[in-house]
């Protein structure tokens, strides 16, 4: 880690967390009247909402925690979403804070509990330290790049998995190459048990952690939605990487991006895929 990035540092950014669910998120939690939610659609999601939370929580957040570490750079769903140029801050080698406010805002505008609050900080174009918040479970995950993953300041390791169980996981496929979709499709029921998605990155990389869920293959990959997740989840003794073994990078905006409990497993589910997608 850089040293400005202290224990205290660590800490802090935790109590943020602590304090933006606590003062923003869960007093909306259901009770968002119709005008709090808007539509934001996109090429890539025409169906996309965004909530009046999303944004206060960005706006709060964003500023506390750039002062943290002077001179480093935020980026957030939302501001990038109004300004994609702001996403070149991580071409850099300076601090970069990246902020999904609610991920899974779908889930939390009906309110269902399915949805989290993230944080990475990339340095030198790397993810060096990421936190999840689960608000409607009061629980925290933080990771740091080579010291491991932590659940409410207890070392977290996901469960080794039955070796003769049939795995069990989800394929986003709706941003999916055809081939793609196809190819895993084969293997499901055979290889693999289906399990439905959580319609939230946050639910999914801590569902891992915790065992509940064995793999989750994406294709559409955005930095606020898989920066967080890989590095806790590889701190914890999983396997995050693109279809050729590589490490997720800032700048990886299409996978398949494959998720699993551990290295063995990961590498058989990207043997399932096409060589060129």
């Amino acid at each position: 880690m850089p040293p400005s990035l202290t224990v205290t540092n660590l800490e802090r950014v935790s109590e943020l967390l602590e304090s933006v669910v606590a003062e923003h998120v869960l007093p909306a939690y259901r009770n968002l009247q119709p005008d709090d939610i808007e539509h934001k659609p996109s090429v890539d999601d025409p169906e996309d909402v965004v909530s009046r939370v999303d944004r206060s929580v960005e706006a709060w957040l964003g500023p506390e925690l750039a002062r943290l570490l002077p001179g480093s750079a935020v980026v957030g769903e939302e501001a990038a979403h109004a300004d994609p140029q702001l996403l070149a801050a991580l071409d850099a080698d300076g601090a970069v804070w990246v902020i999904d406010p609610i991920d899974g805002t779908r889930n939390f505008v009906r309110g269902e509990p399915g949805f989290g609050v993230m944080v990475a900080l990339v340095t030198k174009r790397r993810t060096r330290a990421a936190w999840i918040a689960l608000p409607t479970e009061g629980l925290l995950f933080v990771a740091e790049r080579g010291s491991g993953t932590w659940l409410q300041g207890a070392r977290v390791r996901i469960p080794e998995r039955e070796l003769r169980a049939c795995p069990r996981g989800t394929t986003y496929t709706k941003f999916m190459p055809e081939a793609l979709g196809a190819a895993l499709a084969a293997h499901a029921g055979r290889d693999f048990e289906p399990a439905p998605g959580a319609g939230s990155a946050a639910i999914e990389y801590t569902d891992l952690m915790r065992g509940r869920k064995d793999f989750v293959v994406y294709h559409r990959l955005m930095p606020w939605d898989h920066l967080p997740g890989a590095l806790l989840v590889a701190e914890a003794g999983g396997s995050v990487t693109l279809v050729n073994g590589d490490e997720l990078t800032p700048f990886d905006r299409f996978g398949p991006l494959v998720a699993a409990r551990d290295g063995a497993l990961g590498q058989q589910i990207r043997s399932w895929l096409p060589a060129s997608t």
